[in-house]
């Protein structure tokens, strides 16, 4: 997903992508059932495979704003989240899982002469 403009946008759903463009609504930040801070609406996938991740990472990628400037010729013009759940289950006991959670932001700079 991306900040940009102050409205979350998801990177991952195309027919959200154009809402960038077009300065659309964004999505909405909420508590879950869980009381888990969350962004409603936003698409998960699951993945099987490190190819799947880089697959879908890439496709992110291809939609975050940008924009050239004197410094940097595709600066980003957002901030940007990827989330990974990744779980371990224990073949020998299906009820023995671990799971763990990596959060990586790329915060758009300032880039001031």
């Amino acid at each position: 997903m991306q900040v940009y403009k102050e409205k979350i946008y998801d990177l991952l759903n195309k027919s959200h992508i154009k809402g960038v463009i077009n300065d659309g609504p964004g999505l909405k930040l909420k508590w879950n059932k869980n009381d888990v801070f969350s962004v409603e609406n936003l698409y998960t996938f699951e993945c099987k495979s490190v190819d799947d991740v880089m697959a879908l990472y890439h496709f992110g990628i291809k939609n975050k704003v940008v924009a050239s400037h004197n410094m940097n010729n595709s600066s980003s013009r957002s901030h940007s989240l990827l989330s990974l759940t990744v779980e371990q289950v224990d073949a020998s006991n299906p009820d023995n899982t671990v799971v763990s959670k990596l959060q990586m932001v790329d915060l758009a700079g300032s880039e001031r002469q």
